[in-house]
Parts: C-alpha cells; structure tokens; sequence
C-alpha cells in the first residue's frame, strides 16, 4: 500500500548510500551529451553497486528494449507514472481516477518483470499528500504490492546543471559536497528528463556517475539496494 509520507534513507547507517535515478530510459547515439541509461546501468553493475531507475511509462513504450537490460545488470525498476505529472496540481487531476490511471499504464509495462508483485514507486516532483495516498489505495487493484512513495535524502538537482548547460564535473562536485554534509541516505538524479527537452539533451549524469564513485569508494562510502534501506 502507498504510505502517507515518503520513505527516505535517514536509518542507513553512516557512509551508506543508495542510488536512484528517476525519468527514464532514455538512449542516445555515440558521445557526448544526452540520456545513456544502459551504460550508467553497465558502468554501476562493472563497480558491483546496485540501484534503482525509476522509469516513466511514456520512455518505455519509447525504448521497450531498455527495462530489461537495466534488470540484466541487476538493478531495480520503479513505476514513476506514465507521462510524469505533478499529482498536487488540481488542474492536472480533476478526478482521482486520472492518478490511478497514470500508475496502471506503467504498471502494464513493467510488471512482467515482477512475478513476486512487489513494485516500488516514486511521485513525479516528489509531489505528495496524505489525500493522494487515500485515493491510490481505495482505487488500485491489491494484486500489485506498491512499496512507498520513495523519497531522497540528497538531491542538488542534477537537471538544473543540463539546463544550464554546466559540466558533469560541476555536477560531481555539488553532489560530493552535499553527500559529505548529510553523510548517508538515497540519492536522486536523473538518467533521463521527461518534460524538458534542454535538459534531456544535455544530460551528463552517467558521466557525473562515472566521476563520483571512484571518489566516494576512495572516502569509504557503499552502497545498498534500495530492498535494503531500513524502514
């Protein structure tokens, strides 16, 4: 059942982190900038981390190719809505049903790939209420076992560095220096962007990964699943 409030990763003990990323898959072509969920995914099972990608039901049915490779590495699929909508704006939602449906479509894409039924979800914007819990749970069939809404403990909001067209070495270091100050929790980026198309074509979070871990292992962080967060 969807909880009243957001988990979050405040019990893990210190310099333990657990990885998420929200609003793919997305793939791009070659180099450079752009989505590159599959080698993020590579790149995380290579350095023995597990993580969770919090996919959009619209990429998806985009890239129907990429959910189970992102499994194959051994990570996690969350249901993050289908067309990522912030489920607190009423004139988004004019009857609860809309959220309901915005949750089964992507519910129909990936649960195939979850025979034990247990399905994490994260809200769009992290955009929450106890209203919204009350509705999803008198409307949603009980043959799918929702775990959350899942929260995050350290964000410095990675989208902003591709709008702006920042380096993944500024984006590295922000995320460093807050992981630092707060020592423990979920972490949140982005591996793709589901309603701003600077942003998705700018993205670099797979080569701001490929900088941070090598620096957190060095500082003695590790990593957990997102089935092993306590509480």
């Amino acid at each position: 059942m969807f909880s009243p409030a957001q988990y979050d990763g405040s019990l893990l003990p210190y310099k333990t982190l657990c990885l998420t990323f929200d609003d793919g898959p997305g793939e791009t072509a070659g180099t450079g900038r752009g989505p590159k969920t599959i080698k993020l995914a590579g790149y995380l099972y290579s350095e023995g981390i597990p993580a969770t990608f919090f996919m959009v039901g619209r990429h998806i049915a985009q890239y129907p190719q990429l959910p189970q490779q992102v499994l194959n590495y051994g990570h996690i699929i969350g249901n993050h809505t289908y067309n990522h909508p912030d489920f607190t704006k009423p004139k988004t939602f004019k009857h609860g049903l809309d959220m309901v449906s915005e949750i089964k479509q992507t519910e129909d894409l990936i649960s195939q790939f979850y025979p034990n039924k247990n399905v994490f979800f994260r809200a769009p914007y992290g955009s929450w209420d106890v209203e919204i819990a009350a509705t999803l749970n008198q409307n949603l069939s009980t043959d799918i076992n929702y775990i959350g809404p899942i929260g995050w403990d350290i964000n410095e909001n990675d989208w902003l560095f591709w709008l702006n067209e920042l380096s993944a070495e500024e984006c590295a270091g922000a995320y460093l220096k807050k992981i630092s100050e707060i020592g423990r929790g979920i972490i949140v980026m982005h591996d793709s962007t589901s309603d701003h198309e600077t942003m998705r074509l700018n993205n670099l979070t797979f080569e701001t990964v490929k900088l941070l871990i090598p620096q957190l292992k060095h500082l003695g962080y590790s990593f957990v699943g997102l089935q092993n967060v306590p509480g």
